[in-house]
């Protein structure tokens, strides 16, 4: 059981294991958005304030980090933080593009 407000372990297996090409637009924007904010908050929060479960997979999750990054800890939570300001940025201009595009769709439509 992952802890509050931090992405559930049932949920990540189930995104991990559903091919990309069968999320929506969405999803991927979701799904990018709360692993960044869940990969943050695993390298912000303190062990002693995790249960066990949380600890057991951050630690995991940071030793593969380290091992492929060689980056220390807040450096790669600090690089986390920034790269998931630039996707909320690209995700708010692509749905704000398509939001418009739907809405001339639909005057369009309606005008006739």
């Amino acid at each position: 059981m992952s802890d509050a407000g931090r992405k559930n372990f049932t949920d990540k297996a189930a995104e991990a294991i559903k091919p990309e090409s069968e999320k929506s637009y969405l999803e991927q924007a979701k799904e990018t958005i709360t692993d960044y904010a869940d990969k943050a908050a695993s390298y912000l929060q303190s062990d002693k304030d995790k249960g066990v479960g949380q600890v057991v997979s951050d630690n995991v999750s940071q030793g593969q980090d380290k091992a492929d990054s060689g980056k220390s800890f807040t450096e790669s939570a600090g690089e986390y933080l920034n790269d998931a300001k630039e996707k909320v940025g690209e995700y708010a201009q692509k749905g704000s593009k398509e939001s418009g595009n739907l809405k001339a769709d639909l005057e369009n439509k309606f005008s006739k």
